[in-house]
Protein backbone atom coordinates (compact mmCIF):
# COMPACT_ATOMS: atom_id res chain seq x y z
CA UNK A 1 0.00 0.00 0.00
CA UNK A 2 1.27 3.48 -0.75
CA UNK A 3 2.01 5.55 1.93
CA UNK A 4 1.66 9.29 1.17
CA UNK A 5 3.66 12.14 3.47
CA UNK A 6 2.59 14.40 5.29
CA UNK A 7 4.08 17.46 3.19
CA UNK A 8 2.56 16.01 -0.38
CA UNK A 9 -0.62 17.58 1.25
CA UNK A 10 0.58 21.09 1.62
CA UNK A 11 -0.71 23.67 -0.83
CA UNK A 12 2.20 25.21 -2.03
CA UNK A 13 4.80 24.36 0.22
CA UNK A 14 3.06 26.21 3.15
CA UNK A 15 2.58 25.50 6.31
CA UNK A 16 -0.81 23.54 7.51
CA UNK A 17 -3.44 24.76 10.22
CA UNK A 18 -2.69 21.70 12.18
CA UNK A 19 -3.78 18.20 11.38
CA UNK A 20 -7.35 18.66 9.73
CA UNK A 21 -7.74 22.11 10.79
CA UNK A 22 -8.04 24.03 7.74
CA UNK A 23 -7.98 21.00 5.62
CA UNK A 24 -11.01 19.95 2.61
CA UNK A 25 -12.79 17.37 1.27
CA UNK A 26 -11.54 16.23 -2.88
CA UNK A 27 -12.78 13.85 -4.87
CA UNK A 28 -10.16 11.28 -5.14
CA UNK A 29 -9.56 7.62 -6.90
CA UNK A 30 -11.32 4.93 -4.95
CA UNK A 31 -8.16 3.27 -4.27
CA UNK A 32 -6.30 6.17 -2.48
CA UNK A 33 -5.02 5.61 1.13
CA UNK A 34 -2.88 6.62 3.07
CA UNK A 35 -1.87 3.92 5.16
CA UNK A 36 -3.06 -0.29 5.48
CA UNK A 37 -4.35 0.40 9.04
CA UNK A 38 -6.91 3.26 9.85
CA UNK A 39 -6.64 5.39 12.98
CA UNK A 40 -9.79 5.24 13.45
CA UNK A 41 -12.88 3.06 11.43
CA UNK A 42 -16.49 3.87 11.87
CA UNK A 43 -19.80 2.68 10.58
CA UNK A 44 -22.82 5.41 10.24
CA UNK A 45 -26.46 4.79 9.75
CA UNK A 46 -29.27 6.61 10.49
CA UNK A 47 -33.29 6.28 10.33
CA UNK A 48 -33.30 2.01 11.28
CA UNK A 49 -36.60 2.84 12.36
CA UNK A 50 -37.24 -0.61 13.92
CA UNK A 51 -40.52 -1.91 15.73
CA UNK A 52 -39.65 -5.23 16.33
CA UNK A 53 -37.29 -8.43 16.67
CA UNK A 54 -37.23 -10.07 13.00
CA UNK A 55 -38.34 -13.33 12.89
CA UNK A 56 -39.12 -15.92 10.16
CA UNK A 57 -39.49 -12.55 7.99
CA UNK A 58 -37.77 -11.40 4.94
CA UNK A 59 -35.19 -8.68 5.81
CA UNK A 60 -37.01 -6.62 3.01
CA UNK A 61 -40.04 -5.86 5.41
CA UNK A 62 -40.98 -2.56 7.41
CA UNK A 63 -40.39 -2.74 11.18
CA UNK A 64 -38.18 -5.80 11.67
CA UNK A 65 -34.25 -5.21 12.39
CA UNK A 66 -32.87 -7.52 10.29
CA UNK A 67 -31.76 -5.19 8.18
CA UNK A 68 -29.95 -3.71 10.96
CA UNK A 69 -28.37 -6.93 12.42
CA UNK A 70 -27.11 -7.40 8.45
CA UNK A 71 -25.43 -3.73 8.44
CA UNK A 72 -24.00 -4.52 11.86
CA UNK A 73 -22.33 -7.57 10.41
CA UNK A 74 -21.32 -6.03 7.02
CA UNK A 75 -19.38 -3.27 9.75
CA UNK A 76 -18.12 -6.18 12.30
CA UNK A 77 -16.42 -7.54 9.09
CA UNK A 78 -15.01 -4.63 8.27
CA UNK A 79 -13.36 -3.96 11.53
CA UNK A 80 -15.04 -0.72 12.95
CA UNK A 81 -14.41 0.44 15.98
CA UNK A 82 -17.35 2.03 16.76
CA UNK A 83 -21.11 2.52 15.09
CA UNK A 84 -22.77 5.86 14.89
CA UNK A 85 -26.75 6.30 14.66
CA UNK A 86 -28.08 9.27 13.94
CA UNK A 87 -31.55 9.39 15.63
CA UNK A 88 -34.94 7.66 14.70
CA UNK A 89 -34.20 4.37 16.10
CA UNK A 90 -37.39 3.52 18.08
CA UNK A 91 -39.96 3.29 14.96
CA UNK A 92 -43.12 3.95 17.60
CA UNK A 93 -40.77 5.44 20.54
CA UNK A 94 -41.65 2.10 23.08
CA UNK A 95 -40.02 -0.47 24.27
CA UNK A 96 -40.13 -3.21 21.92
CA UNK A 97 -38.78 -1.10 19.44
CA UNK A 98 -35.85 0.09 21.31
CA UNK A 99 -35.14 -3.21 22.95
CA UNK A 100 -35.39 -4.64 19.32
CA UNK A 101 -32.39 -2.44 18.41
CA UNK A 102 -30.40 -3.59 21.65
CA UNK A 103 -30.96 -7.18 20.19
CA UNK A 104 -29.64 -6.88 17.60
CA UNK A 105 -26.60 -5.07 18.70
CA UNK A 106 -25.61 -7.37 21.09
CA UNK A 107 -26.18 -10.36 18.70
CA UNK A 108 -23.27 -8.88 16.91
CA UNK A 109 -21.49 -7.38 19.41
CA UNK A 110 -21.72 -9.68 22.56
CA UNK A 111 -21.21 -7.50 25.48
CA UNK A 112 -19.79 -4.42 22.83
CA UNK A 113 -17.09 -6.66 21.70
CA UNK A 114 -15.78 -8.55 19.09
CA UNK A 115 -15.60 -12.17 19.26
CA UNK A 116 -11.43 -12.01 20.22
CA UNK A 117 -12.77 -9.71 22.94
CA UNK A 118 -11.70 -6.37 20.67
CA UNK A 119 -14.16 -4.01 22.18
CA UNK A 120 -16.29 -1.77 20.00
CA UNK A 121 -17.86 1.42 20.88
CA UNK A 122 -21.41 2.64 20.49
CA UNK A 123 -22.71 5.99 19.88
CA UNK A 124 -26.11 6.46 19.37
CA UNK A 125 -28.67 9.79 19.50
CA UNK A 126 -32.18 9.86 19.60
CA UNK A 127 -34.31 10.98 17.05
CA UNK A 128 -38.05 12.46 16.73
CA UNK A 129 -39.41 8.97 16.40
CA UNK A 130 -37.61 7.95 19.71
CA UNK A 131 -39.16 10.78 21.63
CA UNK A 132 -41.55 11.06 20.23
CA UNK A 133 -42.79 8.46 18.19
CA UNK A 134 -45.66 6.56 20.58
CA UNK A 135 -48.10 9.69 19.71
CA UNK A 136 -47.77 9.34 15.94
CA UNK A 137 -51.32 8.19 15.17
CA UNK A 138 -51.33 7.53 18.52
CA UNK A 139 -50.06 4.51 18.65
CA UNK A 140 -49.55 3.94 22.10
CA UNK A 141 -52.61 4.77 22.52
CA UNK A 142 -54.09 2.33 20.25
CA UNK A 143 -51.57 -0.48 21.97
CA UNK A 144 -52.15 0.01 25.37
CA UNK A 145 -55.46 1.66 25.52
CA UNK A 146 -55.21 1.74 29.79
CA UNK A 147 -53.17 4.78 30.53
CA UNK A 148 -51.29 3.42 33.41
CA UNK A 149 -50.32 0.55 31.76
CA UNK A 150 -49.10 2.50 28.25
CA UNK A 151 -46.28 4.97 30.53
CA UNK A 152 -44.50 2.52 31.31
CA UNK A 153 -44.13 1.26 27.37
CA UNK A 154 -43.43 4.43 26.39
CA UNK A 155 -39.66 5.73 25.79
CA UNK A 156 -39.75 9.88 26.69
CA UNK A 157 -41.23 8.78 29.98
CA UNK A 158 -38.56 7.08 31.30
CA UNK A 159 -35.75 7.48 28.55
CA UNK A 160 -32.40 7.39 30.75
CA UNK A 161 -34.30 4.39 32.16
CA UNK A 162 -35.10 2.51 28.82
CA UNK A 163 -31.44 3.58 27.62
CA UNK A 164 -29.52 1.98 30.15
CA UNK A 165 -31.56 -0.93 29.93
CA UNK A 166 -31.21 -1.10 26.43
CA UNK A 167 -27.78 -0.28 25.67
CA UNK A 168 -26.03 -0.41 29.41
CA UNK A 169 -25.41 2.48 29.94
CA UNK A 170 -26.07 5.95 31.39
CA UNK A 171 -27.93 8.81 29.22
CA UNK A 172 -27.66 12.55 28.97
CA UNK A 173 -29.21 14.59 26.31
CA UNK A 174 -25.89 16.01 25.17
CA UNK A 175 -22.93 13.85 25.81
CA UNK A 176 -19.38 12.73 24.33
CA UNK A 177 -17.02 9.92 24.46
CA UNK A 178 -13.39 9.56 23.25
CA UNK A 179 -13.01 6.69 21.10
CA UNK A 180 -9.51 5.89 19.85
CA UNK A 181 -8.52 9.23 20.73
CA UNK A 182 -11.35 11.27 18.65
CA UNK A 183 -14.11 13.02 19.91
CA UNK A 184 -17.04 12.17 19.10
CA UNK A 185 -20.42 14.58 20.52
CA UNK A 186 -24.01 13.49 20.65
CA UNK A 187 -27.17 15.83 20.70
CA UNK A 188 -30.20 13.70 21.50
CA UNK A 189 -34.25 14.49 20.36
CA UNK A 190 -34.86 15.65 23.89
CA UNK A 191 -36.51 18.50 24.77
CA UNK A 192 -37.01 17.85 28.48
CA UNK A 193 -35.67 20.41 31.36
CA UNK A 194 -34.92 20.26 34.38
CA UNK A 195 -37.44 22.64 35.91
CA UNK A 196 -40.16 20.17 34.04
CA UNK A 197 -40.77 22.84 30.87
CA UNK A 198 -38.94 22.26 27.07
CA UNK A 199 -35.94 23.20 26.04
CA UNK A 200 -34.86 23.41 22.25
CA UNK A 201 -33.05 19.80 21.97
CA UNK A 202 -30.24 20.77 19.37
CA UNK A 203 -29.57 24.17 21.16
CA UNK A 204 -27.31 22.44 23.69
CA UNK A 205 -24.44 22.29 21.67
CA UNK A 206 -23.60 25.86 22.05
CA UNK A 207 -23.38 25.86 25.77
CA UNK A 208 -21.49 22.19 25.85
CA UNK A 209 -18.84 23.56 23.35
CA UNK A 210 -18.19 26.73 25.34
CA UNK A 211 -17.49 24.57 28.30
CA UNK A 212 -15.63 21.38 26.39
CA UNK A 213 -13.91 22.67 23.39
CA UNK A 214 -10.47 23.16 24.71
CA UNK A 215 -10.56 19.30 25.95
CA UNK A 216 -11.19 18.63 22.37
CA UNK A 217 -7.55 17.59 20.35
CA UNK A 218 -7.12 21.05 17.87
CA UNK A 219 -4.47 18.68 15.44
CA UNK A 220 -7.75 16.19 14.91
CA UNK A 221 -11.48 16.02 13.53
CA UNK A 222 -13.97 15.48 16.08
CA UNK A 223 -17.61 14.36 15.03
CA UNK A 224 -20.77 15.94 15.98
CA UNK A 225 -24.09 13.79 15.80
CA UNK A 226 -27.76 14.83 15.58
CA UNK A 227 -31.27 13.98 14.22
CA UNK A 228 -31.75 17.26 11.98
CA UNK A 229 -29.57 18.53 9.54
CA UNK A 230 -27.74 21.95 10.89
CA UNK A 231 -29.34 24.43 8.66
CA UNK A 232 -28.41 25.66 5.62
CA UNK A 233 -25.77 22.86 5.01
CA UNK A 234 -26.17 19.32 3.59
CA UNK A 235 -28.34 19.40 0.66
CA UNK A 236 -29.05 23.25 0.68
CA UNK A 237 -31.73 25.24 2.38
CA UNK A 238 -34.45 23.49 0.52
CA UNK A 239 -33.49 20.40 2.54
CA UNK A 240 -36.73 18.92 4.63
CA UNK A 241 -35.80 18.34 8.61
CA UNK A 242 -32.91 20.70 9.18
CA UNK A 243 -32.76 22.31 12.57
CA UNK A 244 -32.85 25.85 13.56
CA UNK A 245 -29.03 27.48 12.78
CA UNK A 246 -28.04 27.04 16.16
CA UNK A 247 -25.68 23.93 15.50
CA UNK A 248 -24.55 25.69 12.10
CA UNK A 249 -23.65 28.92 14.39
CA UNK A 250 -21.78 27.04 16.76
CA UNK A 251 -19.86 24.53 14.45
CA UNK A 252 -18.92 26.97 12.28
CA UNK A 253 -16.27 28.18 14.74
CA UNK A 254 -14.92 24.92 14.57
CA UNK A 255 -13.31 23.56 11.16
CA UNK A 256 -12.13 20.46 12.28
CA UNK A 257 -15.91 19.73 13.02
CA UNK A 258 -17.59 16.50 11.34
CA UNK A 259 -21.60 16.97 11.93
CA UNK A 260 -23.18 13.90 11.21
CA UNK A 261 -27.19 14.24 10.67
CA UNK A 262 -30.58 12.24 9.24
CA UNK A 263 -34.01 12.98 9.37
CA UNK A 264 -34.53 13.61 5.61
CA UNK A 265 -33.61 10.05 4.44
CA UNK A 266 -32.52 12.09 1.41
CA UNK A 267 -30.29 9.36 -0.83
CA UNK A 268 -26.36 9.61 -0.53
CA UNK A 269 -26.14 9.13 -4.26
CA UNK A 270 -27.19 12.71 -4.07
CA UNK A 271 -23.60 14.57 -4.35
CA UNK A 272 -25.16 17.38 -1.75
CA UNK A 273 -25.06 14.94 1.14
CA UNK A 274 -21.64 16.29 1.71
CA UNK A 275 -21.74 20.06 2.13
CA UNK A 276 -18.19 22.33 2.85
CA UNK A 277 -18.03 25.53 4.44
CA UNK A 278 -16.58 26.29 7.84
CA UNK A 279 -17.05 23.09 9.06
CA UNK A 280 -18.25 19.67 7.19
CA UNK A 281 -21.69 19.07 7.16
CA UNK A 282 -22.55 14.90 6.55
CA UNK A 283 -26.31 13.85 5.43
CA UNK A 284 -26.34 10.16 6.65
CA UNK A 285 -29.54 8.85 4.45
CA UNK A 286 -31.54 5.80 5.98
CA UNK A 287 -31.39 2.36 6.87
CA UNK A 288 -34.99 1.87 5.93
CA UNK A 289 -36.19 3.92 2.89
CA UNK A 290 -35.13 6.92 0.48
CA UNK A 291 -36.64 10.01 1.01
CA UNK A 292 -37.41 12.26 -2.01
CA UNK A 293 -36.66 15.68 -1.83
CA UNK A 294 -40.25 17.09 -3.06
CA UNK A 295 -39.41 20.18 -1.32
CA UNK A 296 -36.88 21.19 -3.53
CA UNK A 297 -39.29 21.27 -6.52
CA UNK A 298 -42.33 23.60 -4.20
CA UNK A 299 -44.99 23.60 -4.77
CA UNK A 300 -45.79 20.98 -7.47
CA UNK A 301 -42.86 18.10 -6.37
CA UNK A 302 -41.94 15.59 -8.55
CA UNK A 303 -44.58 13.67 -11.24
CA UNK A 304 -43.92 10.74 -9.03
CA UNK A 305 -43.58 12.02 -5.62
CA UNK A 306 -46.08 14.13 -3.22
CA UNK A 307 -46.92 18.06 -3.86
CA UNK A 308 -46.89 20.71 -1.36
CA UNK A 309 -48.53 23.69 0.20
CA UNK A 310 -53.09 24.29 0.72
CA UNK A 311 -53.93 22.59 -2.67
CA UNK A 312 -51.35 20.01 -2.88
CA UNK A 313 -53.99 17.25 -2.88
CA UNK A 314 -55.44 19.08 -6.08
CA UNK A 315 -51.89 18.27 -7.81
CA UNK A 316 -51.26 15.10 -7.57
CA UNK A 317 -54.50 13.70 -8.31
CA UNK A 318 -53.75 14.74 -11.41
CA UNK A 319 -50.55 13.25 -11.58
CA UNK A 320 -50.07 10.34 -14.04
CA UNK A 321 -47.16 8.92 -11.99
CA UNK A 322 -47.65 6.80 -9.24
CA UNK A 323 -45.80 7.68 -6.05
CA UNK A 324 -42.25 6.47 -6.23
CA UNK A 325 -41.38 3.52 -4.49
CA UNK A 326 -38.13 4.13 -2.22
CA UNK A 327 -38.30 1.09 0.36
CA UNK A 328 -35.77 -1.08 -1.46
CA UNK A 329 -33.09 1.16 -0.97
CA UNK A 330 -31.24 1.19 2.48
CA UNK A 331 -27.89 3.19 2.81
CA UNK A 332 -25.20 3.74 5.20
CA UNK A 333 -21.53 4.72 4.99
CA UNK A 334 -17.90 3.63 6.27
CA UNK A 335 -15.41 6.08 7.65
CA UNK A 336 -11.78 4.89 7.63
CA UNK A 337 -9.64 7.97 9.39
CA UNK A 338 -5.75 7.60 8.20
CA UNK A 339 -2.70 9.98 9.02
CA UNK A 340 -3.06 11.10 6.09
CA UNK A 341 -6.94 11.08 4.99
CA UNK A 342 -10.51 10.26 5.56
CA UNK A 343 -12.10 7.54 3.03
CA UNK A 344 -15.92 7.23 3.38
CA UNK A 345 -17.29 4.89 1.30
CA UNK A 346 -21.15 4.97 0.27
CA UNK A 347 -22.82 1.21 0.50
CA UNK A 348 -26.78 -0.11 -0.16
CA UNK A 349 -27.57 -2.62 2.38
CA UNK A 350 -30.20 -4.59 0.42
CA UNK A 351 -28.20 -5.32 -3.28
CA UNK A 352 -24.66 -5.80 -0.98
CA UNK A 353 -23.79 -2.65 -3.88
CA UNK A 354 -21.29 0.21 -3.21
CA UNK A 355 -23.30 3.49 -4.08
CA UNK A 356 -20.76 5.77 -5.52
CA UNK A 357 -16.96 5.92 -5.56
CA UNK A 358 -15.34 6.46 -1.95
CA UNK A 359 -14.86 10.19 -1.07
CA UNK A 360 -11.58 11.55 0.12
CA UNK A 361 -10.20 13.96 2.51
CA UNK A 362 -6.36 14.51 2.33
CA UNK A 363 -5.49 15.66 5.33
CA UNK A 364 -3.55 18.16 6.89
CA UNK A 365 -4.78 20.52 4.03
CA UNK A 366 -5.99 20.47 0.51
CA UNK A 367 -7.24 22.77 -1.60
CA UNK A 368 -10.13 25.12 -0.06
CA UNK A 369 -13.65 24.07 0.24
CA UNK A 370 -14.30 21.69 -2.97
CA UNK A 371 -16.90 20.16 -1.47
CA UNK A 372 -18.57 23.93 -1.21
CA UNK A 373 -21.54 23.00 -3.55
CA UNK A 374 -20.52 25.61 -6.51
CA UNK A 375 -17.31 24.25 -6.41
CA UNK A 376 -18.54 20.28 -6.46
CA UNK A 377 -20.68 20.95 -9.05
CA UNK A 378 -17.87 21.70 -11.64
CA UNK A 379 -16.21 17.98 -10.69
CA UNK A 380 -19.88 16.41 -12.04
CA UNK A 381 -20.78 16.47 -15.92
CA UNK A 382 -24.27 15.99 -17.14
CA UNK A 383 -25.43 12.96 -17.63
CA UNK A 384 -26.19 11.95 -21.79
CA UNK A 385 -28.49 9.62 -23.26
CA UNK A 386 -26.05 6.87 -25.31
CA UNK A 387 -25.84 7.72 -29.10
CA UNK A 388 -28.65 7.15 -31.29
CA UNK A 389 -31.38 7.08 -28.29
CA UNK A 390 -35.01 8.37 -28.88
CA UNK A 391 -38.17 9.32 -27.76
CA UNK A 392 -40.94 6.33 -27.86
CA UNK A 393 -44.31 8.15 -28.49
CA UNK A 394 -47.57 7.22 -28.51
CA UNK A 395 -51.00 8.04 -27.56
CA UNK A 396 -52.61 5.96 -24.99
CA UNK A 397 -55.44 6.14 -22.61
CA UNK A 398 -53.62 6.51 -19.41
CA UNK A 399 -55.04 6.92 -15.96
CA UNK A 400 -54.62 10.17 -13.39
CA UNK A 401 -54.16 9.54 -9.40
CA UNK A 402 -57.13 10.75 -8.34
CA UNK A 403 -57.77 11.92 -5.03
CA UNK A 404 -60.17 13.71 -1.96
CA UNK A 405 -59.77 16.95 -0.49
CA UNK A 406 -58.65 17.09 3.11
CA UNK A 407 -61.78 17.39 4.49
CA UNK A 408 -63.54 15.24 2.27
CA UNK A 409 -65.70 17.32 0.93
CA UNK A 410 -64.19 17.20 -3.03
CA UNK A 411 -63.45 14.46 -5.05
CA UNK A 412 -61.22 14.27 -8.31
CA UNK A 413 -62.08 10.84 -9.83
CA UNK A 414 -59.10 8.65 -11.46
CA UNK A 415 -59.90 8.69 -15.17
CA UNK A 416 -58.69 6.89 -18.32
CA UNK A 417 -58.11 9.61 -21.01
CA UNK A 418 -56.28 9.93 -24.16
CA UNK A 419 -53.08 10.84 -23.25
CA UNK A 420 -49.31 11.13 -24.55
CA UNK A 421 -47.07 8.37 -23.49
CA UNK A 422 -43.42 9.28 -23.24
CA UNK A 423 -40.44 6.89 -22.82
CA UNK A 424 -36.60 7.66 -22.68
CA UNK A 425 -33.91 5.20 -22.58
CA UNK A 426 -31.76 5.08 -19.55
CA UNK A 427 -28.58 7.18 -19.55
CA UNK A 428 -25.27 6.19 -20.04
CA UNK A 429 -23.62 5.36 -16.79
CA UNK A 430 -21.18 7.41 -15.32
CA UNK A 431 -20.19 7.85 -11.56
CA UNK A 432 -19.21 11.49 -12.64
CA UNK A 433 -22.52 12.18 -14.32
CA UNK A 434 -24.98 10.39 -12.32
CA UNK A 435 -28.84 11.14 -13.20
CA UNK A 436 -30.82 12.95 -10.83
CA UNK A 437 -33.74 14.15 -12.70
CA UNK A 438 -35.51 13.84 -15.89
CA UNK A 439 -37.08 16.93 -17.10
CA UNK A 440 -40.08 16.43 -19.95
CA UNK A 441 -41.61 19.60 -21.39
CA UNK A 442 -44.61 19.69 -23.84
CA UNK A 443 -45.51 22.76 -25.72
CA UNK A 444 -48.20 23.45 -28.23
CA UNK A 445 -50.11 26.36 -29.78
CA UNK A 446 -48.63 28.60 -26.74
CA UNK A 447 -48.84 26.00 -24.13
CA UNK A 448 -46.23 25.09 -21.83
CA UNK A 449 -46.48 22.22 -19.46
CA UNK A 450 -43.00 20.79 -17.33
CA UNK A 451 -42.85 17.89 -15.46
CA UNK A 452 -40.30 16.29 -13.58
CA UNK A 453 -39.45 12.50 -12.77
CA UNK A 454 -37.25 11.28 -9.97
CA UNK A 455 -35.88 8.09 -12.30
CA UNK A 456 -35.85 4.85 -11.20
CA UNK A 457 -32.56 3.94 -9.43
CA UNK A 458 -31.38 7.60 -8.82
CA UNK A 459 -31.15 5.99 -4.91
CA UNK A 460 -29.23 2.43 -6.12
CA UNK A 461 -25.97 1.67 -6.81
CA UNK A 462 -25.01 2.01 -10.68
CA UNK A 463 -24.94 -1.70 -10.99
CA UNK A 464 -28.47 -2.22 -9.64
CA UNK A 465 -30.77 -3.52 -12.02
CA UNK A 466 -33.12 -0.25 -11.92
CA UNK A 467 -30.66 2.30 -13.38
CA UNK A 468 -30.99 0.24 -16.82
CA UNK A 469 -34.80 0.99 -16.60
CA UNK A 470 -36.36 3.74 -19.08
CA UNK A 471 -38.08 6.83 -17.76
CA UNK A 472 -41.90 7.36 -18.47
CA UNK A 473 -44.25 10.11 -18.62
CA UNK A 474 -47.78 11.48 -19.49
CA UNK A 475 -49.02 14.38 -21.12
CA UNK A 476 -53.13 14.94 -21.20
CA UNK A 477 -54.12 15.18 -25.11
CA UNK A 478 -56.26 17.51 -24.01
CA UNK A 479 -54.42 19.98 -22.44
CA UNK A 480 -53.24 20.93 -25.78
CA UNK A 481 -54.56 22.40 -28.83
CA UNK A 482 -55.07 20.58 -32.37
CA UNK A 483 -51.59 21.03 -33.75
CA UNK A 484 -48.41 20.08 -33.32
CA UNK A 485 -46.49 19.19 -29.85
CA UNK A 486 -43.09 19.46 -29.42
CA UNK A 487 -41.76 17.45 -26.62
CA UNK A 488 -38.38 17.17 -25.10
CA UNK A 489 -36.74 15.22 -22.14
CA UNK A 490 -33.42 16.26 -20.76
CA UNK A 491 -31.86 14.26 -18.05
CA UNK A 492 -30.17 16.21 -14.82
CA UNK A 493 -27.79 15.97 -12.23
CA UNK A 494 -28.34 16.77 -8.35
CA UNK A 495 -26.28 19.98 -9.43
CA UNK A 496 -28.59 20.84 -11.89
CA UNK A 497 -26.42 20.41 -15.22
CA UNK A 498 -28.39 19.30 -17.71
CA UNK A 499 -27.40 16.64 -20.89
CA UNK A 500 -28.34 17.05 -24.35
CA UNK A 501 -32.41 16.64 -25.03
CA UNK A 502 -33.78 14.36 -26.75
CA UNK A 503 -36.91 16.24 -29.03
CA UNK A 504 -39.84 14.65 -30.77
CA UNK A 505 -42.69 16.23 -32.07
CA UNK A 506 -46.15 14.99 -33.16
CA UNK A 507 -48.34 15.57 -35.50
CA UNK A 508 -51.96 15.49 -35.83
CA UNK A 509 -55.64 16.25 -35.27
CA UNK A 510 -56.39 16.08 -31.56
CA UNK A 511 -59.68 13.33 -31.01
Amino acid sequence: MNRISRRSFLIGGTAAFGAFCGSRFVLAAPSFKAGETPRLRFGVVSDIHILRVGADEKMESFGNNLTFSHTLEWFRSQGVDAVVIAGDMADKGMDANIMAVSEAWYSVFPEDKYPDGRPVAKFFVTGNHDWEGYNYGKAAEKLYPDAAERVKHVLQKDMAGWWERAFHEPYSPIYSKEIKGYTFIGSHWDTSSPSGGKVYAFGRIADFMAKNAKKINPALPFFYVQHPHPKDTCYGPWAWGHDKGIATKTLSAYPNAVAFSGHSHYSLTDERSIWQGAFTSVGTSSLRYTGLPIRERVPDGFENTGATGPDAWRVDAMKGLRAFHSGDCRQGMLWSVYDDCIVVRRREFLSNLDIGEDWVMPLPAAEPKPFAFAERAKKFRAPEFPEGAEIALSVVKAKNRGGKSPDGKETIPSERKPSFKLVVPAVVKDDKARLFTMEFVAEADGVKKTKLVLPDGFNHALAHAKTSMPTTCYFRRGDFGKGDVRFTVTPLNCFGARGRPLVKTFTGKRA
